[in-house]
């Protein structure tokens, strides 16, 4: 082989090999540093869903007479439950006082504000005038027992209903939709505040429970 036109210098040589080596182990300490974070993330998730826990007793809805209607029955069974829960759990010296601040609504307010909802959602699907209730004011037992009224309620809604209904028309607040969307909607909001709800609890030191998961 012909000799190059300009040769390195042996001692030149050798401090470029090293460069590289160097350059090479910084490359491998960094893909370490980034590899190692996101595989502890990945065994940290993997850990808490092993840990979720399922009750045993979560019905299958695939033999149900109607297993779309069941489907969407067993989410709001699941949140309801535990409101129910919820509302058991907070004392009932701070259920009218306690607000994390004072812009939003009060622990009692919350339970009062699902009653409503779910009185005029469930009966707009069943296609009748809204029952007239009170608010339960000032007893954390009266309150209960509205909250309770209104997923009887629900639950006569719910059972009394088919899958070949999911797609009747029906008012969602002046929109056009149908019955699917509204009896979904219903599980929705219920989830949506008892994720206030939980917070309230945990920031008095109470632990959440209920549900099948």
């Amino acid at each position: 082989m012909p000799s190059s036109r300009f040769p390195i210098p042996q001692g030149t040589l050798d401090m470029m090999i090293l460069q590289i080596v160097s350059l090479e182990l910084v490359m491998l300490r960094a893909i370490a540093r980034l590899v190692v974070p996101v595989g502890m993330v990945s065994v940290s998730v993997l850990a808490s869903l092993a840990n979720a826990q399922i009750s045993p007793n979560l019905p299958n809805p695939i033999t149900a007479p109607n297993p779309l209607t069941a489907t969407i029955s067993i989410f709001r069974n699941n949140m309801q439950d535990k409101i129910m829960k919820a509302a058991d759990a907070m004392p009932e010296s701070k259920y009218y006082t306690y607000r994390p601040t004072k812009d939003v609504r009060s622990f009692a307010e919350i339970l009062d504000h699902v009653a409503d909802i779910s009185y005029i959602l469930c009966s707009s699907v069943k296609g009748e005038t809204t029952p007239a209730t009170a608010p339960a004011a000032g007893s954390k037992t009266k309150m209960k027992a509205r909250l309770k009224g209104a997923f009887d309620y629900c639950d006569g809604v719910y059972s009394g209903f088919t899958d070949a209904q999911l797609n009747d028309p029906a008012n969602f607040f002046g929109f056009k939709t149908n019955k699917m969307f509204i009896l979904t909607q219903v599980a929705n909001h219920d989830a949506l505040h008892y994720g206030n709800l939980v917070t309230y609890l945990r920031l008095n030191g109470l632990e959440p429970s209920g549900g099948w998961f």
